[in-house]
C-alpha cells in the first residue's frame, strides 16, 4: 500500500514537472503599438516598423504575420529575425504597408498568428500601426535648443553636442543656442531660459538629450514623421536693417483643427572675442575619450577656453514663450501651401551681432496644445532681389522660394556657383545660373 502511495505521488510529481516544462517552452512573442507611417498614394508599399518583445523562455527565430483594415486582411506574410530573439529581448519588425485609396489617416491591425511555425502564447498577439496616406512624405527637420552659458563649466557637454549633430545631420538640424547671463545673453528667450538647468539640450521640446551624444535619438524623432513641409526664405532690405521672413507651411493631411503657431529665431555662427572665456570642467578627462571628435576637442582644451567659436547663438526672437497663431487657420486642406510674412526689425540696433553675413533665421512650428515642436526649418538671409525674387511684402509676387538644388539632387541652402534647380511656393520649379 506505501510503495503505490509513493508511485502516485512520483507520477504527480512527473506530471506537474511535465505541465511547467510546456509552459516554461511556450512562445509568447507580443506586439506593442506601431510607428505612425506615411505612405504616398502612388507607393506599392512603403516600410512600417513594429516593436515586438520576446516574454516568454524559449528563442524565437521567425513569425508569421498578418496586416489587415476594418477586419479585412491585406497580406499575410512570414519574417525571420535578422537574429534570434532571447527571453526578455526586443526587436522592430519592418512591415510593407501599402497606401489607401484616398487621402487620410486610418489604423491598420498587425497580428502575429504564429510564432517559429507554432502558437502564439501571447494574451494579446495583435497592435495598432498608424498610417497617414499622403501625396508626398513630409521633410521633417528637428529644432533643437541649448541652453548655455559662458561661466557654466559643465556646458561643453552642450557645445560638443550641438556641433556633432549639426556635422551629422546638416540643414536637417535646426540649432539654437540661448545663452543666459553671459556677453551672448539673448533677452528675448530670458524667461524661458532661466527655468532650465545648465546645460540643457532640448530636442523638439519633447526630449531632453543628455551628455555628447544624441545621434540615435535624432533619427528616431525624423523617423516619427511630421503631417506638414515646412520651408523658410529671408531677405535684407535695401538698408539692411530689417529681415523679411516668409515661411511656407504645407500640410500633406486634411486637419479639421489648426492648433499651431511660429516661433522665429534670429542666429549667428562663428561669434568669437578673446575677452570671452568659456569655462570646460572636462579639460583632461581622458575616461570620456573617443565619443565623439567634437568632445575630444573639449577634453584636449584647457580648464578655460579663449577665442572659442560660438555657432547657432539666439540673438533675436519672436514666439519662443508664447507662439505666434492666426497664420495657419481651420480647416487645413491637404496640399494648400500657407504663407505669411514676419519681418525682424531695427537689426542695427542689435550691438550683439558681429558678422551680418553669418545670420540665420530659424522658425519653429508649434503645436499649441501638447507645446512640442511639429517642425522647423531654417535658412541664410539673401541680399535685395539678390535671386531675382521678390519678399512678399513688396507686393510684386506671392510666391518665394521653398527649396534649392543642385543639378544631381542634393538639396542647398545658399546659392551656389553654377546652375541651381530652384522650386517655388506656388508649385513652379525653374532654372537659375549663379555665376558669384
Amino acid at each position: 500500500m506505501l510503495r503505490k502511495y509513493y508511485i502516485q505521488i512520483i507520477t504527480l510529481i512527473a506530471l506537474f514537472s511535465y505541465t511547467v516544462n510546456v509552459k516554461a517552452q511556450e512562445h509568447i512573442l507580443m506586439p506593442t503599438a506601431g510607428q505612425r507611417v506615411y505612405v504616398p498614394i502612388t507607393a506599392k508599399s512603403v516600410k512600417g516598423k513594429m516593436k515586438v518583445s520576446n516574454i516568454g523562455r524559449t528563442t524565437i527565430q521567425n513569425i508569421d504575420y498578418t496586416l489587415s483594415l476594418n477586419g479585412r486582411e491585406l497580406e499575410s506574410k512570414h519574417y525571420v529575425f535578422p537574429q534570434a530573439l532571447g527571453h526578455n529581448d526586443d526587436a522592430v519588425v519592418e512591415v510593407d504597408v501599402p497606401p489607401y485609396t484616398e487621402l487620410g489617416e486610418d489604423e491598420l491591425v498587425f497580428t502575429i498568428t504564429k510564432v517559429n511555425g507554432g502558437r502564439n502564447g501571447a494574451t494579446i498577439s495583435y497592435a495598432n500601426l498608424p498610417r497617414i496616406t499622403v501625396t508626398k512624405v513630409p521633410k521633417r527637420r528637428i529644432a533643437v535648443e541649448e541652453y548655455t552659458a559662458m561661466w557654466c563649466r559643465y556646458c561643453p557637454t552642450g557645445i560638443a553636442l550641438m556641433e556633432n549633430l549639426s556635422h551629422t545631420f546638416g540643414d536637417d538640424f535646426v540649432g539654437i543656442a540661448v545663452h543666459v547671463d553671459d556677453p551672448l545673453t539673448c533677452w528675448d528667450y530670458y524667461s524661458k531660459a532661466k527655468g532650465n538647468r545648465f546645460p540643457t539640450v532640448d530636442m523638439n521640446r519633447s526630449h531632453k538629450l543628455g551628455y555628447v551624444l544624441g545621434v540615435d535619438e535624432f533619427k528616431a524623432e525624423q523617423e516619427a514623421g511630421a503631417d506638414m513641409d515646412l520651408e523658410v526664405s529671408a531677405v535684407w532690405d535695401e538698408s539692411k536693417n530689417n529681415i523679411t521672413v516668409t515661411p511656407v507651411v504645407t500640410f500633406r493631411v486634411n486637419r479639421d483643427e489648426a492648433p499651431y503657431g511660429f516661433a522665429y529665431v534670429l542666429t549667428e555662427d562663428g561669434m568669437t572675442d578673446s575677452r570671452w572665456v568659456q569655462n570646460n570642467a572636462y579639460s583632461g578627462s581622458h575616461g570620456d575619450r573617443g565619443v565623439t571628435k567634437e568632445f575630444d576637442e573639449i577634453i584636449d582644451s584647457p580648464g578655460e577656453i579663449h577665442n572659442l567659436k560660438n555657432n547657432f547663438v539666439a540673438i533675436a526672437a519672436e514666439g519662443v514663450n508664447v507662439p505666434v497663431t492666426g497664420h495657419v487657420e481651420a480647416p487645413i486642406k491637404a496640399d494648400t501651401p500657407l504663407n505669411h510674412s514676419y519681418v525682424f526689425k531695427d537689426i542695427n540696433s542689435k550691438k550683439v551681432i558681429q558678422k551680418k553675413e553669418n545670420l540665420r533665421v530659424c522658425v519653429l512650428l508649434i503645436n499649441t496644445q501638447t507645446r512640442h515642436v511639429e517642425n522647423a526649418a531654417k535658412c541664410v538671409i539673401s541680399e535685395p532681389k539678390a535671386t531675382g525674387i521678390s519678399s512678399v511684402s513688396d507686393g510684386t509676387r506671392s510666391e518665394v522660394v521653398v527649396g534649392r538644388y543642385t543639378l544631381d539632387g542634393r538639396r542647398i541652402t545658399t546659392p551656389q556657383r553654377g546652375i541651381n534647380i530652384v522650386r517655388y511656393s506656388d508649385g513652379r520649379v525653374s532654372k537659375e545660373v549663379v555665376t558669384r
